[in-house]
């Protein structure tokens, strides 16, 4: 009888939705573009059961707020649903001192997915994400051992596909020595841009630099100052 029991037990756990691998965490970003710092944005994840709130306060700071203050609030909505995690919300909304700029994304009553600003409604496919909870999407998938993944990015005009590769295994200059970290990247073949990520282990596959190359040349990064309030300093090439 006991081992019928215990039969019964393993047949039932592949049914049972397991609870996301990505663990709350806070983490704030310095931002620069072309080298010059713009300001910062804090990044904060929010867990409970298979509901994951991801939000992101970014702000002009510095110089850069001389000349233009800007304050973007983005919010997604994560569902865990078969071991992995899908899109439900987005919200991003802009102020600055001239214009203040909503827009959303969610899922309608017919199962699909509502963009605000296009007024479109796009069927829900796999790996369908916003351009910010895709970020966990990606530790989520990372920490499952995936090395190169399919994403459809809903971005501000369109839908946008993302094939993000393993590059190498790389360790960026830190204070403590240097940060482990995998590359991995996504290269548009037509327009050359670029988006690439330097994920570590042992913080969840986090993102702690993120850099994105237009085909024009202009870059935009994200370099990691506090993990869970703690301060680090990951110094940049020119350091």
């Amino acid at each position: 009888m006991r081992n019928i029991f215990i039969a019964t037990i393993f047949l039932l756990l592949p049914s049972i939705t397991s609870a996301s691998s990505v663990k709350d965490f806070s983490a704030s970003y310095a931002v620069y573009k072309n080298g010059f710092f713009l300001g910062n944005t804090k990044r904060t994840l929010t867990t409970k059961n298979n509901i994951l709130n991801y939000t992101a306060v970014t702000e002009t700071a510095g110089i850069a707020a001389w000349f233009f203050d800007v304050t973007i609030f983005e919010k997604s909505k994560l569902i865990l649903k078969n071991d992995s995690l899908n899109i439900y919300s987005y919200k991003y909304d802009e102020k600055n001192k001239d214009k203040h700029t909503i827009h959303e994304l969610h899922i309608d009553d017919n199962k699909q997915l509502y963009h605000s600003y296009t007024k479109q409604h796009y069927p829900i496919t796999k790996n369908l994400h916003d351009g910010l909870g895709f970020n966990i999407a990606m530790m989520h998938d990372l920490k499952k051992g995936l090395r190169d993944i399919k994403y459809t990015i809903a971005e501000k005009e369109k839908l946008k596909d993302y094939h993000i590769k393993f590059v190498k295994e790389e360790t960026l200059p830190a204070d403590n020595g240097g940060l482990k970290t995998i590359k991995i990247e996504h290269t548009n073949p037509k327009t050359k841009d670029r988006f690439t990520f330097w994920c570590v282990e042992s913080m969840g596959f986090l993102p702690v630099r993120i850099q994105n190359v237009k085909d024009n040349g202009d870059e935009v990064l994200l370099n990691l100052t506090h993990y869970n309030n703690k301060e680090v300093y990951l110094y940049l090439d020119d350091d």
